[in-house]
């Protein structure tokens, strides 16, 4: 989505809320030198200089529900932006969450940690009213792919089985679990064409106001 929104190798790019850094490697390794990362809770990537600069690019995935005021964060995305540059927001999507008794457990409203579920609505009035406008929202998990077993469907089924405990995604794969699993077998190979509901990836472009300064740029 980036690449079709214009990004270039040679943009300026800030991920904020970065985590350990898998998406600036992933970005280095595909020829953007200029990618950057920020994390209040990473100290490889605290240092709040990289917050003084102006960039063509930020991106924020899974970070604005986590925050006290989203208003703040998205002011915040104006001062690390140029003029005309590309903002991208994934979160969970409240068009698309069910609050049903007698349902399962939306995995998306991750209490206490979600502190705003956004719905697509309010995230675009929320953006145009910090001077952003709507390229493109994309609604189903970023983390998507044709690959095998990287899917959303695919995580969630492999998350399940395991116990529930989302710490399992990030340990060394249980291949046997999936061998022997039909259900979990199908999701690997075709989970992405039955993507989950309740999430959205959104692309917006930055037109600050005439006369605001761009210190920095």
């Amino acid at each position: 989505m980036l690449r079709e929104r214009g990004l270039q190798p040679g943009n300026r790019i800030l991920d904020y809320g970065c985590g350990t850094g898998v998406f600036l490697e992933f970005l280095r390794e595909k020829g953007y030198r200029n990618a950057f990362g920020y994390d209040a809770f990473v100290s490889k990537y605290s240092d709040p200089r990289v917050l003084q600069g102006r960039y063509d690019v930020v991106v924020s995935y899974d970070v604005i529900e986590h925050v006290d005021d989203p208003a703040q964060l998205m002011r915040a995305f104006t001062g690390l932006l140029r003029k005309g540059g590309l903002l991208a927001i994934e979160t969970p999507n409240a068009d698309q969450i069910s609050l049903k008794r007698n349902q399962p457990a939306e995995i998306e409203l991750s209490q206490p940690y979600h502190r705003h579920i956004l719905s697509e609505r309010v995230l675009v009035e929320l953006a145009k009213d910090h001077g952003f406008d709507v390229e493109h929202i994309y609604r189903r998990f970023y983390f998507d792919s044709l690959y095998p077993a990287v899917n959303t469907r695919f995580m969630w089924a492999y998350i399940l089985s395991s116990g529930g405990m989302i710490d399992v995604a990030v340990e060394p794969p249980q291949v046997g679990r999936v061998l022997r699993s039909p259900r979990l077998l199908f999701y690997a190979f075709f989970g992405y064409f039955f993507p989950p509901r309740g999430n959205m990836l959104a692309s917006f472009r930055y037109n600050r106001p005439a006369g605001q300064n761009e210190a920095g740029s």
